[in-house]
């Protein structure tokens, strides 16, 4: 229920300046860290994600031998809000995602492929919803946490499944206890389903080093989305992770959660 009154709030707030989400490079569907708007709920910590943002192609040009590129910009914020009942949900973490990027698509031997490079900035910063009554942040202490990062991944289509690999160089980070390199997999579907219909779901697997401890961290979505005009729709699903959190003011700790929840594809 308490995903139901979050949703005409985000309808309203991008009803206005809808666009095609997946327009020239698709987004990995599994990847936590990929523009969304939407949100889901875990039951078993008795929170919500929020995710809001977008990617924008800027430009998209013919690079010969049926090869096409683009480039864009990725703006994006993920939340997370712990519940107090009444509907009231105070925001404790929020971190905030931008960048460029650049992609290509074609074909390798008759199998469709792709590639994609983001230059990307992120920052976290606890929000008043992790203080209490007095203000104090008694849990966690607020700390300056930025990371500046290149990620590179590819992909070849298998019928229908996506298969997918990257890495990820951080090369300026606060705090230091970060390893720099991180490794990528996954893969993912869109499979019609009727004219209306169809199933969206994925898994991919980061791995990363903190404090010097290597943890993966296995990410999955699987659910359905429902089309509507001009490639918008919305998807609903379950939604599972196990590893670290990627909310950087937590991102010593671990989160394993399943939850369930809705995306608008715009």
């Amino acid at each position: 229920m308490r995903l139901l009154f979050l949703l005409p709030v985000i309808l309203y707030v991008h009803i206005v300046n809808v666009c095609a989400q997946d327009s020239f490079y698709p987004h990995y569907i599994a990847n936590p860290l990929e523009a969304r708007v939407g949100s889901f709920y875990q039951p078993n910590a008795d929170r919500l994600r929020l995710d809001i943002g977008q990617t924008i192609d800027l430009n998209q040009f013919e690079i010969g031998s049926g090869w096409k590129a683009g480039i864009g910009a990725d703006a994006f914020i993920l939340t997370r809000l712990r519940s107090e009942g009444n509907f009231k949900f105070p925001v404790e973490t929020a971190d905030y995602f931008f960048g460029l990027q650049g992609s290509v698509h074609g074909n390798v031997a008759g199998i469709p492929a792709g590639a994609r490079l983001r230059l990307s900035h992120i920052s976290t910063h606890l929000v008043d919803g992790a203080a209490d009554a007095q203000g104090v942040f008694s849990e966690r202490k607020p700390f300056v946490y930025s990371r500046e990062f290149a990620d590179v991944s590819g992909y070849v289509m298998l019928s229908d499944i996506r298969l997918y690999a990257g890495i990820t160089w951080i090369w300026s980070t606060q705090p230091r206890n970060i390893g720099r390199i991180v490794p990528q997999l996954g893969f993912d579907t869109r499979y019609s389903i009727g004219n209306d219909l169809s199933i969206e779901s994925g898994y991919d697997v980061r791995i990363s080093e903190v404090q010097g401890i290597t943890l993966p961290t296995h990410s999955i979505q699987c659910g359905v989305k429902y089309h509507m005009k001009d490639k918008t729709g919305i998807w609903f699903g379950l939604i599972a992770s196990s590893g670290r959190s990627i909310h950087g003011m937590y991102h010593t700790e671990r989160e394993d959660y399943l939850g369930y929840g809705f995306r608008i594809a715009y």
